[in-house]
């Protein structure tokens, strides 16, 4: 996500520099679990209860996941049949293999029609986007109608359950600290997903938009935001990956104090991949229940970003009736919500390996796929060591 090019080289339209006006938007509608509950763990750490009390917006008759599990798709309907399906998806994949999957990659052109982002356009002056050539479209995006301004560069993301699962965003820049605040309790999130670092590679990605000591609030403006504690997010496995669990408070004008959960993966590389386990999967697992939309931001809100989004979509379709299809269709959708989802081969491959992955672990494969699974893993680690 280091996009080359200046934001000065991208034409600005005059005519439409006017502020945004908000739209009304339909209430998501609570979503449905289509998972198996698992048995809650009975040693749950002081954050994890004070987080079931936090997610308002969750179906209060369902039972809560515990986090220390990775759930098996659902018994609401045949195993068998979901085998059959899972089957087609999985000799697709291993058919083209890594090599095959870089290639549809790199099939799927990446565009900025900027006739379709005129208020993108409009804000370049202002200095609210982060990037130039990473756009936000006008459809599915955001606008704020509390705080001063209307616009922030974000779009809601639909999955099968949920037409505003997701709001993906950019990382929040010095000028757009109390804008992202505002979004956050407009929407009443309480589950904000952080994939990126304040510095990568000696540069700046992302402004310090919240606190890392207890007891020294961060205040933008009019907008106060309070750490009340912070741990290691408890993974059931062994595995690389580091993510910080902060309890936050915000305290905006006009509106009650809001709690929200902040998830911090510390350790993804830009326009890279982590090593590839089943940590995304409990990491959505332990947010499944919320219905208000999950915010997630890398640096241009894209990459790593899109993601964290399309495996959320194939795990989602992994729990319905409905069969899990080519990654790449989904992809084509996603970039209609949010342009440009996906920026490497290393990203596509990734979340290809993290799905095979899960599906090994839940025995949703044949014995007889894993010399060729065996082999695809291989070529995935080739292709991605480096990345």
């Amino acid at each position: 996500e280091r996009p080359e090019q200046s934001l000065q080289d991208v034409p600005v339209d005059r005519a439409s520099k006017k502020r945004s006006r908000g739209r009304k938007t339909s209430k998501a509608p609570k979503q449905r679990s289509f998972e198996e509950t698992s048995k809650k763990d009975k040693q749950k750490s002081s954050l994890e209860k004070e987080e079931k009390t936090a997610v308002l917006h969750t179906n209060q008759a369902s039972t809560r996941t515990s986090i220390n599990t990775v759930d098996e798709p659902s018994k609401h309907f045949s195993r068998a049949a979901k085998r059959a399906q899972v089957k087609v998806f999985v000799e697709q994949t291993l058919k083209k293999g890594v090599q095959g999957l870089i290639a549809e990659f790199k099939a799927m052109k990446r565009v900025n029609d900027f006739t379709k982002m005129t208020e993108f356009v409009a804000q370049i002056p202002e200095g609210r986007n982060r990037y130039k050539d990473v756009g936000c479209l006008d459809n599915d995006r955001v606008i704020l109608k509390i705080g001063p301004v209307s616009y922030i560069h974000a779009n809601y993301v639909s999955t099968p359950v949920n037409p505003k699962r997701f709001i993906c965003t950019q990382a929040p820049l010095p000028k757009t600290c109390p804008d992202f605040w505002y979004m956050v309790v407009q929407e009443k999130s309480v589950a904000i997903l952080m994939l990126c670092n304040f510095v990568e590679q000696n540069a700046k990605k992302c402004a310090e938009y919240f606190p890392t000591e207890e007891g020294t609030p961060l205040e933008f403006e009019d907008v106060v935001v309070t750490l009340k504690k912070q741990e290691q997010f408890p993974f059931p496995f062994e595995t690389k990956v580091k993510i910080m669990v902060r309890q936050l408070e915000v305290s905006v004008p006009g509106q009650p104090v809001h709690s929200c959960f902040h998830y911090h993966w510390m350790d993804w590389p830009d326009r890279g991949v982590p090593e590839a386990d089943l940590a995304p999967i409990a990491l959505l697992a332990r947010l499944k229940e919320n219905t208000a939309p999950i915010i997630v931001h890398c640096s241009a809100g894209i990459g790593r970003t899109g993601s964290i989004v399309l495996i959320e979509h194939a795990m989602e379709l992994l729990h319905q009736p409905s069969p899990l299809l080519e990654i790449k269709d989904y992809l084509v959708e996603l970039r209609k919500q949010r342009n440009n989802s996906i920026q490497t081969e290393h990203q596509y491959l990734y979340i290809h390996q993290v799905l095979l992955l899960y599906l090994k672990k839940t025995k949703y494969l044949d014995d007889s796929v894993t010399p060729y699974l065996d082999v695809f893993t291989k070529d995935y680690v080739a292709a991605t060591r480096g990345f």
